[in-house]
């Protein structure tokens, strides 16, 4: 089957090679210490042509390259570099760049912050980025994993089996307010408190992964009071490309993939698969059923894109997942959980300064409860389906000034067994736009705002201004926003019962808009071998939704709550991020933040923000830098401080109890023994942290991981 499989694959190679193109650039990329750099990335922007150096730095990329062309080259832990060339079909058009050291990337470009794609020092407002050759360093084989490892104000309380997804905290907010992307699309939620389901993203496919801070609902609408992650998948840079491979765990865990990119003149493809496997854990044996338990799941991903012209760009993206998971509850079934989620997005270039996007994107997130699955039984318990269409028009009026414009239809349908009757529609028609303008070479303003006419609500007005003052090595930054959550349809119609618990929550039609006004201030040094920066963020949210105990409650169970509008709650938010190279081979990276509820108004309110107070991360990173075999070795520790919280026991009944302090430390060890194949290994929760109590950590111990990974 092996065999089969790879023949396949070296015969969609040499297809998609066979079509040839006119005219070649060639050159090399060096460091500033004159050795050469392998597998930094060639890419012509204008006309979505790539290519990666090989062993000896030297690259080719060949098409319609004809006249003049801009080439940017970027490498991991180096600036990235653009130069033009003029290139004439039949000639020799040689050009070599020299990269430049840095910790960070300021010329890196990122597009979350204002839908467009800027640099990272003259992007407005603060964003994060890590690139997923880092994350291939520390082992992330979830997005959950990703962003708890990289980001101090991050965590996750890992859901087991019937969660239908992961709690994600940032900043001390939950999942509902923190909107998460991919591509720039938003996925949906699962059917317990709005959580999405993280493991339907494959963490071998990611780019790298953007987030932005704070309120950013002029451009993202509902949910994006917390901040914006936004997942960038892959893009092909070589005619015939890909990855396949393996890794083991404790308790059963599987992880195998495959993932191949094929391009061709204007046609380009893109397949992916990935399977996961774990047969679940205990950690405290008194309660009934696994802590986490027993799960198996798969994705699959197809795109596919062509380039009728320098002009028009057509890409087609569908992706199918599905997970089972075993419960050894007796009061809870299996479940099964799939989702289509798929995207047409056409582009046409007028000119250099001036592109339109069109984008159709649904996505559909079902689960069953499989009563009887050895006869085939089995009910559908939740139905959820996003659909939006959006028109974007990107102008660049000068060099200094653009403009985003763009309408969008957004539709949300929701059906449940466990509270609804029937489905329940509600539809939006959104109107936006964001100015960003280069004041002065050292000034950047962007001033964007947001019209929201909504089925169940009816309008909602937000805006953002924001500002970046860059002289010499420093960036500061201030950004004002107006947020927003909707109430779901989840929150207005169903009326469901908590499983397990002696617990029945009604909707309620006359709940009003959450929103919430944001201030944020950053400063930020970066020079060749130390970046810092220091953010602080305050947020003022108004209306919050939530469950309360309802009058309609009698002495017997079930006890009755409703969503419904309480008073104000305030955060406050200060972090410091870092990142040295005392040394080319030697990283030191990490963060600490202080998340801080103000508000002494509503208790009711304040209960609602269980974050800990100080978290903080840190990474020590070792890479050889030359030679085919290059070891890397990270060490990465994330640190929870105390937290209030409001403990709900198997009964039903709350309490106010205090979680300990905690580290939890990994340790990852990357061989690259060629380059076409590598291996790694490592321990995680390296000093043996459990939690059988309060599951601060739903880690069974310490675990032990390898694997290995083909590249081509």
């Amino acid at each position: 089957m092996k065999s089969i499989l790879f023949v396949l694959l070296l015969v969609n190679c040499l297809v998609f090679q066979s079509f040839g193109q006119a005219v070649l650039i060639q050159g090399t990329v060096i460091g500033d210490d004159s050795k050469p750099l392998e597998d930094a990335h060639v890419i012509i922007l204008a006309k979505g042509v790539s290519g990666i150096t090989d062993k000896n730095g030297k690259f080719q990329l060949s098409g319609n390259l004809s006249g003049l062309q801009t080439i940017v080259v970027s490498y991991a832990g180096y600036k990235t570099n653009e130069q033009q060339i003029t290139a004439i079909a039949g000639q020799n058009n040689n050009i070599d760049f020299v990269l430049e050291p840095s910790v960070i990337d300021i010329n890196a470009i990122v597009v979350t912050a204002t839908r467009s794609g800027r640099t990272l020092k003259n992007v407005p407002i603060h964003t994060q980025v890590v690139y997923g050759s880092e994350l291939q360093k520390t082992d992330a084989i979830s997005l959950s994993d990703a962003l708890i490892s990289n980001f101090p104000g991050i965590d996750s309380k890992n859901s087991s089996a019937g969660s239908g997804g992961s709690g994600l905290q940032m900043n001390g907010f939950g999942n509902k307010y923190v909107l998460i992307l991919i591509d720039g699309e938003r996925l949906n939620p699962g059917d317990t408190k709005e959580n999405v389901d993280l493991s339907r993203i494959n963490t071998e496919n990611i780019e790298r992964i953007e987030i932005v801070r704070g309120a950013s609902s002029a451009l993202y609408g509902s949910d994006a009071i917390g901040g914006v992650i936004n997942v960038i998948t892959k893009k092909n840079t070589k005619i015939c490309e890909g990855s396949a491979g393996s890794r083991l765990s404790d308790y059963g865990e599987r992880r195998h993939f495959l993932d191949l990119g094929l391009k061709s003149g204007g046609l380009s493809s893109r397949t992916s698969f990935v399977y996961n496997k774990l047969d679940g854990w205990d950690i405290n044996p008194e309660e009934s059923g696994k802590t986490v338990e027993a799960t198996k799941n798969y994705t699959i991903g197809q795109r596919l894109g062509y380039k009728f012209s320098d002009r028009t760009n057509l890409i087609g993206d569908f992706n199918y997942f599905r997970r089972i998971d075993k419960n050894s509850t007796d009061f809870l079934e299996d479940r099964r959980y799939e989702d289509y989620n798929y995207r047409l997005t056409g582009n046409y270039k007028f000119s250099d300064h001036h592109l339109i996007e069109g984008v159709w994107y649904t996505d559909h997130y079902l689960s069953y409860s499989l009563d009887l699955p050895t006869v085939g039984q089995e009910t559908k318990h939740y139905d959820k389906t996003f659909t939006s269409a959006r028109l974007q028009d990107n102008i660049k009026f000068t060099s200094t000034n653009s403009l985003v414009t763009g309408i969008e239809y957004n539709k949300d349908e929701l059906f449940s067994a466990n509270g609804l009757s029937n489905s329940k529609i509600s539809q939006a028609f959104i109107l936006y736009a964001e100015n960003v303008w280069d004041i002065v070479p050292k000034l950047t303003v962007v001033a964007g705002g947001r019209m929201t006419f909504h089925s169940e609500y009816h309008a909602n007005a937000t805006w953002q201004l924001a500002m970046n003052y860059h002289p010499g090595d420093f960036s500061l930054r201030g950004a004002y926003g107006r947020g927003f959550r909707a109430p779901t349809l989840k929150e207005i119609y169903m009326d469901f019962v908590v499983p397990g618990a002696p617990i029945k929550i009604i909707g309620n039609q006359a709940l009003k808009t959450e929103n919430s006004n944001y201030l944020s201030f950053s400063g930020e040094f970066s020079r060749s071998n130390f970046s810092a920066s220091l953010i602080g963020q305050y947020n003022d949210l108004n209306n919050l939704i939530t469950e309360v105990f309802s009058p309609l409650n009698t002495n017997r169970p079930p006890f009755v709550y409703q969503y419904q509008n309480i008073s104000k709650a305030e955060m406050l938010n200060i972090e410091v991020i870092f990142s040295y190279k005392p040394i080319q081979q030697l990283k030191l990276s990490g963060g600490y933040t202080l998340t801080k509820p103000l508000t002494t108004q509503s208790e009711d309110a304040m209960n609602r923000f269980e974050a800990r107070q100080h978290s903080a991360v840190v990474t020590g990173e070792y890479s050889a830098q030359n030679g085919k075999y290059r070891p890397t070795i990270t060490l990465q520790g994330k640190y929870y401080g105390d937290a209030n919280i409001t403990w709900t026991d198997t009964r039903g009944q709350n309490s106010k109890v205090i979680l300990s302090e905690y580290f939890n430390w990994k340790l990852t060890t990357l061989h690259r023994i060629t380059r076409w194949a590598s291996l790694s290994a490592g321990i995680d929760n390296l000093f043996n942290y459990t939690d059988s109590r309060y599951f601060t950590s739903m880690s069974p111990g310490r675990r032990f991981f390898a694997g290995v990974k083909f590249n081509w």
